[in-house]
């Protein structure tokens, strides 16, 4: 910095010129205008904004100096100078400034493997910032830094300045990347308790194996690593275990790396005596299963702290939140022993002081609070937090849902602080699609799940192909008079083109249903439709030429239902069972009974992967003389039930070989769900069923079935499924197999 300052001695010949004056009496110096020179983009403004000089006051050397050191602190300016002119009977302060160059453009020339917005979001050097050569060799530094993370150690990064005619500045990064040198070995020393193979499993940082991993160097993820690996030796006995030194050596020739790890193990401890104390509020047995250790085992630090996370789950189960479990450890050196006690605090039951909610802008209060299972005053455990959390999460309203807890204002109160992201929840889209069961199709959606946030579902959709037209207006108050009361309605027109008919309804059904106990929920509901067959094919059956024509139907309903799944769209544990029957015959000309059975069940087995089962069983029936009618009847086959098959075609027949419908079935599947990245699953599955009636005896041992694979995506717009059924059962006239695209969850 220059600053070329002349204030002592312009002062000085002021002084000297009115000396003989100043001996009698000293007269004050004042200021009487303060202006700014140089600025072209930084305002006036902002400069005298730093200046504690003002108009009026008396002339002070020492504090312009300080002003011209808080002018250059602004870091706009490359100089910055005072001069001070007579002005009406005083002084006027000028302040010279130099302004730095602004940076109008950030390029990056050379870069192959990484793109520009990833290297610019890597340097803190902005668009329209001051020039200051400092931050650009950080931002160098920087930038070799994030590629030799991802293993570009040949990396050499050039800065240079172009500059415009209004001297501001465009920086460019010449970039050379080098070579990728990989991992071509990780190499332990010291171990000998431990495997070099347990050692490297437990590290993110992997060796080169051909073209399924890299083998990249991340510094900070080996550091990590450090600690992944005295961790191992912990829960393996070693607690004196360290990690005495690591290397990267940088074969540059063949571009590999070796990284040599030092280790200095110690003795195994084993567990010795395993105690508890304090326990007086549930039996001691009880509080003793959930300790993982046990005398003569190998000491392990993960299981001491999941021993802890037990025993506190455990009393927060009674109320006592505020419990508090203390591993004490004494070690025996002589024998490589610890003896373990585990001291037990039991603290009094603790009540919800508060529950605090956030997040949601568009969803009122009342649509969280009503879902969840405790509220203020109420006596607080963890396994009704967990449900508060799980019954935020299936709203569907939110990205994310996080529930958690702060002292209250003493220990027998507890802070229940919910935050949730809320997502967008409505839908408007208009586009095509195909499903392997109505081929090309027209879609326009408009629905919104969360209507003027108050928890309302509201939705109109059409949906239109070459062998289906469909049209729906639905409404849904899940909580009918702020009661836990679900109602609504559905007003529906549905035109289905089938091989010998074509069958068109139009309705209106309205639903009720409440919840109760853990998971329960009963449903019922009325129906009233009108249905047409028409259009019937010249081979059409007696059967069917008999329902030609128009029939209304007027139906009642009720079902109960447990559903216990995580999540609905991609259930991985839980399951559902729904038992269901349907009346017609209040009114109308249908009269028939129909009832079915089904039970799901998802278990999560390891690494992620979901095993799925579902039993269904159904049965239907005419009265008075009349059939089931043929809209009504059970049909299997298709993406949601025996895959190996068409939709509809598994159904027995009439002696013209007429798919006649069913009145009964039974169907099963088994379902086994590999995650992938991307939100891709792999799943390979098995189906059993059969439909009966009509000329085939209802025989359980009568089966048809088919092994199958698939592909899952969780897209935006819901699961999306490719699935494909292999007819290891094939019979006259049918396929080798099916393939099946659809939208949803197959059960």
């Amino acid at each position: 910095m220059c600053l070329a300052v002349v204030i002592v001695l312009t002062a000085g010949l002021f002084i000297a010129s009115t000396a003989r004056a100043q001996q009698s009496q000293p007269a004050p110096i004042i200021i009487r205008d303060i202006h700014v020179e140089g600025n072209r983009r930084v305002q006036d403004a902002v400069i005298l904004g730093r200046v504690k000089s003002t108009v009026g006051s008396t002339f002070n050397p020492s504090l312009l100096s300080e002003d011209i050191r808080s002018i250059f602190g602004l870091g706009f300016f490359d100089d910055v100078q005072l001069r001070v002119e007579d002005f009406e009977g005083g002084v006027r302060i000028v302040f010279t400034v130099s302004e730095r160059p602004f940076v109008r453009d950030v390029d990056f020339v050379g870069n192959k493997k990484e793109d520009r917005d990833t290297l610019q979001d890597k340097i803190d050097i902005k668009l329209g910032s001051v020039y200051n050569p400092v931050d650009v060799q950080r931002a160098v530094e920087k930038l070799r830094d994030f590629y030799e993370d991802e293993g570009y150690f040949e990396v050499q990064i050039t800065p240079t300045v172009e500059k415009f005619a209004d001297s501001d500045v465009k920086l460019i990064f010449n970039i050379v990347e080098g070579r990728q040198i990989t991992i071509e070995s990780i190499v332990f020393k010291g171990n000998k308790g431990l495997r070099d193979d347990q050692l490297k499993d437990a590290m993110e940082t992997k060796e080169r194996q051909y073209f399924i991993l890299r083998g990249k160097v991340q510094r900070q993820r080996l550091e990590q690593d450090i600690d992944r690996i005295i961790a191992t030796y912990n829960d393996n006995g070693y607690i004196q275990a360290r990690v005495e030194s690591y290397d990267v050596a940088v074969d540059r020739e063949k571009a590999r790396v070796t990284i040599t790890i030092v280790v200095v193990e110690g003795p195994q401890f084993r567990v010795g005596d395993v105690k508890i104390t304090g326990v007086t509020l549930l039996p001691e047995a009880e509080v003793e299963r959930q300790i993982r250790l046990k005398t003569g085992d190998v000491f392990s630090v993960t299981r001491i702290r999941d021993s802890v996370t037990g025993v506190l789950n455990l009393y927060s189960a009674i109320g006592r939140a505020s419990a508090d479990v203390n591993p004490k450890r004494d070690q025996l050196p002589a024998i490589n022993q610890i003896n373990l006690t585990f001291e037990i605090t039991e603290g009094p039951e603790v009540y919800v002081e508060r529950i605090n909610i956030s997040g949601n802008v568009r969803s009122e209060d009342k649509i969280l609070r009503r879902e969840l299972p405790l509220h203020e005053g109420d006596l607080y455990t963890l396994q009704n937090k967990e449900k508060a959390r799980q019954r935020l999460v299936n709203l569907g309203y939110f990205e994310t849902v996080n529930v958690d807890t702060q002292p209250g204002s003493d220990k027998t109160r507890i802070i229940v602080n919910i935050v949730v992201v809320e997502r967008a929840t409505g839908i408007f889209s208009i586009g095509g699609g195909y499903s392997s069961v109505d081929s090309l199709v027209g879609t326009i959606d408009l629905a919104q799940r969360n209507f003027l946030g108050r928890g309302w579902e509201v939705a109109i959709r059409i949906r239109a192909g070459a062998t289906t037209q469909q049209g729906t207006i639905s409404f849904t108050d899940p909580w009918l008079f702020d009661r836990p009361l679900s109602g609504g309605f559905d007003i529906y027109k549905s035109i289905r083109n089938y091989q010998d008919y074509t069958y068109d309804t139009t309705g209106l059904n309205l639903r009720l249903s409440h919840p109760f106990a853990e998971y329960w929920r009963w449903h019922t509901g009325y129906r009233i439709s009108q249905d047409i067959v028409n259009n019937l094919s010249d081979t059409a059956p007696p059967d069917l030429v008999e329902q030609k024509g128009t029939t209304i139907t007027s139906a009642i309903g009720a079902s109960l239902t447990r559903d216990s799944r995580d999540l609905i769209a991609a259930p991985s544990k839980g399951g559902q069972t729904t038992i269901s029957l349907d009346f017609a015959g209040l009114g109308g000309d249908s009269q028939f009974y129909k009832a079915t059975f089904l039970q799901t069940y998802f278990k999560p087995i390891w690494f992620g992967h979901v095993l799925g089962t579902r039993f269904e069983a159904g049965y239907g029936e005419g009265w008075g003389g009349k059939d089931l009618p043929i809209w009504e009847r059970f049909y299997l086959g298709g993406p949601n039930t025996i895959r190996a098959f068409k939709f509809r075609s598994v159904s027995p027949v009439d002696d013209a070989g007429f798919k006649t419908g069913g009145t009964s079935e039974i169907i099963a599947n088994v379902e086994y769900v590999i995650p992938l990245p991307f939100g891709l699953r792999v799943a390979m599955f098995f189906d059993v069923g059969n439909v009966y009636g009509f000329g085939t005896p209802f025989d359980p041992t009568d089966l048809r079935y088919g092994p199958g694979a698939g592909i899952r995506w969780q897209s935006p717009f819901g699961p999306i499924r490719m699935d494909y059924g292999l007819n290891i059962d094939r019979r006259a006239g049918e396929g080798p197999g099916a393939f099946h695209f659809s939208v949803g969850s197959p059960f």
